[in-house]
């Protein structure tokens, strides 16, 4: 009896947890523009092109790490940070990945941006077949976030552990990448708060 009302207090505990209302977390004043950067895969991460060869033309050349940044500029656009563009991004970066938060920083200061970066580190995106082994019927995706300033100090961050997006319906690989990109970034992005001058 007692291991049962010790199982019941246990479960009513990460109920209570999973119900918690999401913390929003607002960023330093100072923070208005933001610099998305190339997100970096580690190794092993799976093929990180969207495979999106018969899709629209619009997606065929894009991949994953395209599709995230360009879902994360428009996540945070929509909060009312000022957002730098992506063609931007890339003449000022000169194309180059950051593989660390620290380089993130670097990469800033070299390139005289005078703003914050976001940077993500996708640490897996594996597409999940169905019952059938046909097609993919969600995609686990694990990475990190983070928003870092010019001296490397991370402003904010989060942690996706590896868990299936689910995938409803039939979609090219690439719609469907554009889906699972949408759909983490919203969750991921969804505490980060703009500041307001009067607090």
């Amino acid at each position: 009896m007692t291991f049962m009302a010790r199982i019941g207090l246990i479960a009513a505990l990460f109920g209570a947890v999973a119900c918690a209302p999401a913390i929003v977390t607002p960023l330093p004043q100072t923070v208005r523009l933001i610099a998305v950067l190339p997100p970096f895969y580690q190794h092993d991460t799976a093929d990180p092109r969207t495979g999106a060869d018969n899709g629209p033309p619009v997606l065929q050349n894009m991949t994953v790490g395209d599709v995230l940044a360009q879902q994360a500029r428009i996540r945070l656009a929509g909060k009312g940070f000022e957002v730098i563009s992506a063609n931007a991004v890339k003449v000022a970066t000169k194309d180059r990945v950051p593989t660390s938060p620290e380089m993130a920083a670097q990469i800033l200061r070299e390139a005289n941006l005078d703003a914050v970066a976001l940077y993500i580190e996708v640490r897996r995106w594996e597409p999940t077949p169905n019952s059938r082994g046909m097609k993919a019927d969600g995609v686990i995706v694990a990475l990190d976030v983070m928003i870092v300033d010019k001296t490397g100090t991370v402003l904010w961050q989060s942690h996706r552990s590896a868990r299936p997006v689910p995938l409803y319906g039939v979609l090219l690989t690439g719609q469907a990448n554009v889906v699972v990109a949408e759909t983490v970034m919203r969750e991921v992005l969804a505490p980060v708060k703009l500041s307001q001058p009067n607090g």
